[in-house]
């Protein structure tokens, strides 16, 4: 098997533009092209400059995003040079308009209740105060049927006791504390670029949607109604309805958006999920990610270059991935 050469392969040692590789044993040798965007290297190899865990997975960069910014898409470009050079988490509260986290208070009463029968054991009363609650001290995963469906408490003993036995794992403040917990902010996100989208541009439902053909409009539709007009009209092949379906005079876009506050696992899957939709682009409709967060980072705390794969697939994308605040700017190049 053979390694295509690369211009950074220097960052490697001991390795030749076509190197003869030595794991493979009595096999013919073929030649293996391996994409930029599955390429990774171990954490050693990058440096003593990179601060990232040794766990994440790390990407090499095919293009020197200090000296060769120029060959990359030009929306990632206007979208990392937005990150760096103006007050960019201040304006993305625009379109993610975090609140303040707080804690949600239990009323003194309520926690004395709490408090009182968790030290007795009194379970049944617990359970029946810890079902009046909002949250619940832990993620539980039966808990939403234990607490919302009729005959599930009553009818599994062994399941109530398991539970009760979770609780009584914590101390009583423990209990409190987890019930009183600011929620996590992440999990609010979702939605967010929904309503800012349907406040900053026109809609259009979905007959006069079609048949516009001068300026731009976002459609507004339901959630079915939108994936069949996509899949059945626009001659798509998308799972589910695309959280930006525009049209500037008589072209198409459509689109998903994703905040990524972090590198990782689960935020590489989301980044993969938006580059396979532009991938998989048909007919005359265009296909773009909307992204804010961590991947138009470039440089750690340490100025240290981030070689992370969640950073570096966003970036060196050869599709139109873009912050939101740039949307309109994008929608209307096309006028």
């Amino acid at each position: 098997m053979y390694i295509q050469n690369r211009r950074i392969s220097s960052i490697f040692n001991s390795c030749s533009p076509l190197q003869n590789h030595s794991g493979l044993i009595s096999l013919k040798p073929e030649i293996a092209y391996f994409a930029y965007t599955h390429r990774c290297v171990p954490f050693e190899k990058l440096g003593k400059n990179n601060q990232l865990c040794n766990k994440t997975k790390l990407m090499v960069r095919s293009i020197d995003i200090e000296e060769e910014r120029a060959e990359l898409n030009e929306w990632v470009l206007r979208s990392i040079e937005l990150f760096e050079n103006t007050s960019y988490l201040d304006n993305i509260l625009a379109v993610y308009p975090l609140a303040s986290s707080r804690p949600n208070r239990l009323e003194s009463r309520l926690r004395r209740q709490i408090i009182d029968a968790h030290q007795a054991r009194r379970t049944e009363e617990l359970i029946q105060i810890l079902k009046e609650q909002v949250k619940f001290p832990y993620d539980e995963p039966l808990w939403f049927l234990m607490k919302n469906i009729g005959s599930c408490l009553a009818n599994n003993p062994r399941q109530r006791l398991r539970i009760a036995e979770s609780i009584y794992a914590l101390t009583a403040d423990e209990v409190v504390f987890k019930l009183e917990e600011a929620p996590k902010l992440n999990t609010q996100m979702g939605p967010m670029f929904t309503v800012w989208l349907r406040e900053n541009f026109n809609l259009l439902n979905l007959n006069e949607f079609e048949q516009s053909n001068e300026g731009v409009f976002i459609l507004n539709s339901s959630e079915q109604d939108g994936k069949d007009f996509v899949n059945n009209v626009l001659n798509q092949n998308v799972t589910k309805r695309p959280d930006l379906v525009a049209k500037v005079n008589n072209t198409y876009i459509i689109g998903e958006a994703k905040w990524i506050g972090s590198p990782g696992g689960n935020q590489n899957k989301q980044i993969v999920e938006v580059i396979n939709l532009c991938r998989e682009q048909r007919g005359d409709v265009i296909r773009i990610g909307i992204i804010d967060g961590y991947p138009w980072a470039t440089h750690n705390s340490d100025d240290g270059i981030i070689y992370e794969k969640t950073a570096v697939m966003t970036q060196e994308s050869e599709y139109d991935l873009i912050s939101a605040l740039l949307l309109n700017d994008y929608l209307n190049s096309f006028l």
